[in-house]
């Protein structure tokens, strides 16, 4: 426990320094380019992010889970990694011009054919970078993803102040992944040696052919807005839901990133030594929800002056759809560790089957309500999320063998910790409106508020979270006390 607790002390500090970076350059962007800007980059990602996925395709999975991870599989990975990524960036530059013409987008078309540099270079390091999280070195992954990070929100910045427009995002992502990749090498592990080999393809893959494929229903089942909205409504559509869904995915990048970056290794871990911990999976469920669902139902009660705050009036059209997708956030994170438990423990296919069924459920429901305007399509996938998060609760139970009731408790409590979360925006809202909160100081001080009181809420009831907050307090109280008396010795 005591591992597990430092590398996620890394990996937090990884994702907070990192979430800074590319939300400041999120909010500085944001005032640079245009909605239809983001709009074309959104677009286009989609499909550069399906190639992404099609070139990994669980080969990273394969090599953090694998029990018996021999010389011959690692060049058999990387490998396949190559054969994927080249060929993939072959396929992509060819199909650019299609694409391009569908939307009838000539912005499109250009930044699909520059990205696909990305797919030479990516493979280079993948395997590498997957190596260090198998063996939990989160020291040297939070350096990698944080040199990177700086790098591309510098280079997107000088490019937008430039007059780049929406290309000011390509070549940011370009000089990202330059950068990730020459910090992998760096931190390579010692005798790990990157040469093809084609001898236990037949073994890597056909852990792969299942993950790799889980992979792309999830890309594109979470995608479904953006290219469906693109094509039966217009980018700015597209470049508002997304915005929305940006404002989301804070969370997941501040909190469970960092949380699920250590729980696949630490997880397979567990499983390669005996089972995993039924109880120790009990505990960080009830600290995700402790955390999520105030955070997500506060959120939908601030979203207008948070919207507003954050990237500005042209961005108010996203408030509705915001408050809602949070309601599918909250359902997600509930049940937000069960895939990872499945992948860890070797239940491949079951997880496949459930994520093909999900996502095709939900590009069907977007297909659906996206002929009645961007709410309903949140409204949609709000609905999907339920239905998930009933199916992923209930293998969460008989996977590890742990009673409704056990979860109840947990959940009972955490839904007195939101109530008690939501009084002070409430309140407020109540009383002045979202007017008096566009103000960053009155929002800060709204935003303090609703600290201390779940903070107050976590201590009355006694939540499984407080001990892990004083331990941090503690730990940070023990590295002051060092520094200030190293200080004072020299």
């Amino acid at each position: 426990m005591a591992s597990f607790r430092v590398s996620l002390a890394y990996s937090y500090l990884n994702k907070y320094v990192t979430l800074v970076i590319l939300f400041g350059t999120s909010i500085v962007m944001a005032r640079l380019l245009t909605p239809a800007d983001i709009g074309i980059y959104t677009v286009a990602a989609v499909f550069v992010g399906l190639g992404h996925l099609l070139r990994e395709f669980g080969i990273n999975v394969y090599i953090v889970q694998e029990k018996d991870l021999t010389p011959d599989r690692i060049r058999a990975a990387f490998t396949l990694n190559l054969l994927f990524g080249w060929s993939i960036a072959v396929i992509l530059y060819f199909a650019r011009t299609p694409i391009g013409n569908f939307y009838n987008n000539e912005g499109i078309r250009e930044v699909i054919g520059l990205l696909c540099i990305n797919f030479l270079l990516v493979p280079i390091g993948a395997i590498t970078f997957a190596h260090i999280r198998r063996e939990m070195r989160f020291h040297h992954a939070m350096v990698i993803q944080v040199a990177s990070a700086f790098v591309s929100a510098v280079v997107g910045i000088s490019a937008a102040l430039a007059g780049e427009g929406y290309l000011s995002l390509v070549w940011s992502a370009i000089c990202g992944t330059l950068t990730s990749v020459i910090f992998t090498l760096v931190y390579r592990p010692p005798g790990l040696l990157l040469l093809p080999g084609l001898r236990e393809i037949p073994h890597v893959f056909a852990f792969c052919r299942y993950a790799g494929s889980s992979e792309l229903i999830i890309h594109a089942g979470q995608t479904a807005p953006d290219w469906i909205l693109g094509k039966m409504l217009d980018m700015s559509a597209v470049g508002l839901y997304s915005r929305a869904w940006g404002t989301i995915n804070i969370f997941g990048k501040a909190f469970m990133e960092a949380l699920s970056g250590v729980i696949l290794p630490h997880f397979s871990k567990q499983h390669r030594e005996g089972a995993i911990d039924r109880d120790q999976y009990l505990f960080m469920v009830a600290c995700i929800t402790a955390v999520a669902w105030p955070f997500f139902a506060t959120l939908a009660v601030l979203a207008e002056p948070v919207i507003r705050i954050l990237f500005g009036e042209q961005w108010l059209e996203s408030v509705p759809v915001l408050r809602i997708l949070c309601l599918t956030a909250i359902l997600r994170y509930t049940t937000a560790l069960v895939d990872q438990v499945m992948r860890s423990s070797g239940r491949i296919r079951t997880s496949f089957r459930i994520i093909l069924g999900t996502q095709l459920l939900g590009v069907i429901a977007v297909l659906v309500a996206a002929q009645h305007g961007l709410v309903w399509v949140a409204v949609a996938t709000a609905c999907v999320s339920m239905a998930q998060c009933c199916i992923y609760q209930i293998m969460g139970q008989r996977m590890l063998n742990i009673r409704f009731i056990e979860f109840a408790r947990a959940y009972g409590k955490n839904m007195l910790i939101t109530g008690a979360t939501l009084m002070p925006s409430l309140a407020a809202m109540l009383a002045w409106g979202n007017a008096p909160f566009a103000l960053l100081l009155n929002m800060t001080m709204l935003v303090l508020a609703t600290g201390l009181a779940w903070i107050a809420a976590i201590w009355l009831l006694k939540s499984p979270l407080l001990g892990e907050l004083v331990a941090v307090l503690s730990h940070i109280k023990t590295w002051r006390r060092k520094c200030l008396s190293g200080g004072s010795t020299r």
